[in-house]
C-alpha cells in the first residue's frame, strides 16, 4: 500500500519501481495521536512527510497565540519537502486532526539516496522547483480585492450605491434647499394674496410629506451602502491581516538566518583562531 502511496506522489511517480522501493526501505513509519503536534513551527527542518492515514491540520500561531488553519492535508500528501533541501526552520505548524500514521524520510536519508540515485535527483528537484514556480504563479494571478467585488456586483446594488453617492453630494444638498425654499415662498406669497382676516395660517403638508418620503427613501440607500461598505471594509481588514502576517513571517525568518549565519562566522572564525566558540567571544 505504501509502495502505492508514493507512486501516486508527484514528487516521486516518475521515479524506476526499484527507486521508490529502495525509497520506500529507507522511510519510517509513524503514528501520531489525535491533536499531537508533528512538528512545530520554528523547529528544525530535518524530516519529509507522506500521509498513510488520517489527517494533518497546517497551521500558524498569530499574535494573540490562536492557531490558524492554513491547510487540511488527507492520504496521499505530502509535507515538508523544502526541509529535504535546505533544512530551514518550520514556517508552520503540522498538528494531527486524529488518529495519523505517517512515512517520514530524514535529511540525511534523503542525501544518502539521492547519493545512490543521482537521476533520482534530478527529477526530484525539477518537481520541487516546478511546485515553487506554481506558487509564483498564483501570486502574479492574485487581483486587487476592489475590482473583484466591483465585478461581482448586480445591477440592483449598483444602483442604489449610485443613489446613496448622488444624495451625499454638495449638488443634491444644494437643489433640495433651493427647492424647499422655492416652494414655501411661493405657498407663503401665494397663500397671504387669498386669505383674510378670519382665514387659517398656510400649511405646507405636502412638502412634509415629500420630505418624509424622501428620506424614507434615501434613508433604504445610504443603510444599503452602508453595509456594502462594511463588507469592502471586512474583506480589507482580512487581508491587511494577512500581509502583517507573512510579514511577520518573513522577518522571523530572517532573524533565524542572521542568527545562524553569526553562528556560522563564529565558527569558522573559531576553527581559523584554534580557539573554542567560548575564548571566540
Amino acid at each position: 500500500m505504501a509502495d502505492d502511496l508514493l507512486g501516486k506522489i508527484p514528487l516521486f511517480s516518475k521515479l524506476p519501481d526499484s527507486d521508490r522501493a529502495d525509497l520506500l526501505k529507507m522511510m519510517q513509519v509513524r503514528a501520531f495521536e489525535p491533536h499531537q503536534a508533528v512538528f512545530l513551527s520554528g523547529d528544525p527542518g530535518d524530516s519529509f512527510y507522506v500521509i498513510e492515514e488520517g489527517k494533518i491540520v497546517i497551521g500558524y500561531p498569530d499574535g494573540q497565540g490562536t492557531e490558524i488553519t492554513l491547510a487540511i492535508l488527507g492520504p496521499g500528501q505530502f509535507f515538508g519537502e523544502i526541509a529535504l533541501i535546505d533544512g530551514g526552520p518550520r514556517t508552520a505548524t503540522a498538528r494531527a486532526q486524529g488518529k495519523v500514521i505517517l512515512l517520514s524520510l530524514t535529511r540525511q536519508q534523503f542525501h544518502q539516496f539521492v547519493q545512490r540515485h543521482p537521476m533520482a535527483a534530478i527529477h526530484m528537484m525539477g518537481v520541487i522547483g516546478q511546485r515553487q514556480r506554481e506558487t509564483v504563479e498564483k501570486l502574479r494571478g492574485i487581483r486587487n480585492v476592489n475590482e473583484a467585488v466591483e465585478e461581482r456586483r448586480t445591477p440592483v446594488q449598483r444602483f442604489a450605491e449610485r443613489i446613496a453617492r448622488v444624495a451625499s453630494g454638495e449638488i443634491f444638498v444644494l437643489i433640495n434647499l433651493l427647492f424647499f425654499a422655492t416652494w414655501m415662498t411661493v405657498n407663503i406669497l401665494g397663500a397671504h394674496k387669498a386669505i383674510t382676516l378670519h382665514d387659517e395660517p398656510p400649511t405646507f403638508n405636502i412638502l412634509g410629506f415629500i420630505i418624509t418620503l424622501e428620506a424614507i427613501i434615501l434613508s433604504m440607500f445610504v443603510l444599503h451602502s452602508q453595509r456594502r461598505q462594511s463588507e469592502r471594509d471586512s474583506i480589507k481588514a482580512d487581508l491587511d491581516y494577512q500581509v502583517n502576517r507573512l510579514a511577520h513571517l518573513e522577518i522571523m525568518q530572517l532573524h533565524e538566518k542572521l542568527d545562524r549565519l553569526r553562528e556560522e562566522v563564529r565558527g569558522r572564525q573559531s576553527a581559523g583562531n584554534g580557539k573554542g566558540p567560548q575564548d571566540a567571544d
